[in-house]
């Protein structure tokens, strides 16, 4: 990286690549535009460090705001003690053994939509299978029924929108009465859990115990709606799949001729084309990154994008490499607030583009389809049209 002029970030996906390339690894905007983190080394010390990073004086909402949902049992906006205690009561219900037994209801999930789509030449990809397979797999592993899975499907699709630059004020606020729809049926049905409990996602929240604190009915729904709005991950990482391998064919025609590099490759789509941006988290004291001094109170931007490019760390970083031998990316952060989710999301995509894979012949993106997400916030699109050519069935 190379000292550079200070310019506000560009809105362009090619411009704003470019942009986080030429950053230094610790930059402090002008004016009010507080301090900017690139370099990789130092984002980790960053995200490691919530003693002195803190994630929960970020994003304040008011108790009567519809958007409270997100805030109550949202684990990203908490700082110990608290969020060890309630991550420590989520973990007993959210655990690896566990995730790993979804893995058959997964498979099953995403075929049933890929039987829905097969034989189309044209597929809204986000919308008819990469947003309804993720929140179908977290509607199911919660225990919704399949009248409320409709209402799971519609959800996620519109959070897209949050980062859609095309979007009109009316997207916002279909957002804001479906979570209020979702709030309303959550408390539903979380009591009806409460009273007759299975052994699905929900009866376990309800169950995990700590010394003797357990979690509230608004804590549950709270961190339903962490898994809807983290679920997003999965999907966009979907999304961006297509979007790296339609056009680098050479490593589609690596991976169908080796499977075993899936996981691999999964890896460097995250790395290359990384879902989160940036994440913010403000100083409660003075601290240095990086060698600059950052005095208590102010607002620091820390750019996962630009960390997972920093040629310090990654060789030939620029480059979309299936193969990559050393690639400790941090797509899905580092530090206490490590996504919980990541092992759910790995199945997911994992079986999802397998089934891809193994039903198709060949795939395009249609650039004049797809709807690109604000860089600056996400890499991803809120709808691709996605042109399959099928295998014949057996």
């Amino acid at each position: 990286m190379t000292t550079s002029v200070w310019t506000p970030p560009p809105a362009d996906e090619a411009a704003l690549t470019d942009w986080l390339r030429a950053r230094d690894p610790v930059t402090q905007a002008p004016g009010a535009g507080g301090w900017h983190v690139f370099g990789y080394p130092e984002v980790k010390e960053v995200l490691a460090h919530h003693g002195a990073f803190s994630n929960a004086v970020v994003r304040p909402v008011p108790d009567d705001s519809p958007m409270r949902l997100y805030r109550t049992g949202n684990l990203t906006w908490m700082d110990p003690p608290r969020h060890r205690n309630l991550r420590g009561l989520v973990s007993q219900a959210f655990t690896p053994r566990w995730v790993a037994g979804l893995e058959p209801m997964i498979r099953e999930t995403v075929r049933t939509f890929l039987a829905d789509l097969r034989g189309r030449a044209e597929v809204a990809y986000v919308r008819e299978f990469a947003s309804p397979v993720v929140a179908t797999v977290i509607a199911r592993m919660l225990g919704i029924p399949d009248k409320g899975q409709q209402l799971f499907q519609e959800w996620s699709r519109n959070l897209l929108v949050l980062a859609d630059p095309s979007a009109q004020g009316n997207g916002l606020q279909k957002v804001l009465t479906l979570t209020q729809v979702a709030e309303a049926y959550l408390h539903r049905f979380i009591a009806r859990r409460r009273a007759a409990p299975t052994d699905d996602l929900t009866s376990k929240l309800i169950a995990a115990e700590i010394d003797g604190e357990r979690l509230g009915d608004d804590e549950i729904a709270g961190l339903v709606a962490l898994l809807m709005s983290t679920g997003q991950a999965a999907t966009i990482t979907l999304v961006n799949a297509m979007i790296v391998l339609g056009r680098h064919p050479q490593a589609v025609a690596k991976l169908r001729a080796r499977p075993e590099l899936l996981d691999s490759a999964i890896d460097e789509v995250m790395r290359y084309r990384s879902e989160t941006t940036r994440v913010e988290r403000k100083t409660v004291r003075d601290v240095v990154i990086g060698g600059h001094e950052i005095p208590a109170g102010q607002s620091v931007s820390v750019w996962i994008a630009a960390a997972n490019r920093d040629p310090r760390v990654f060789e030939e970083a620029q480059v979309f490499d299936i193969e990559r031998s050393h690639n400790p990316h941090i797509a899905f952060g580092h530090g206490i607030h490590y996504c919980l989710g990541a092992p759910l999301a790995r199945l997911e995509i994992r079986i999802a583009l397998r089934e891809l894979l193994d039903s198709t012949l060949d795939f395009a993106i249609d650039p004049a389809g797809t709807r690109l997400l604000d860089p600056r916030l996400m890499f991803g699109a809120s709808e691709a049209t996605v042109r399959f050519t099928w295998k014949e069935e057996q």
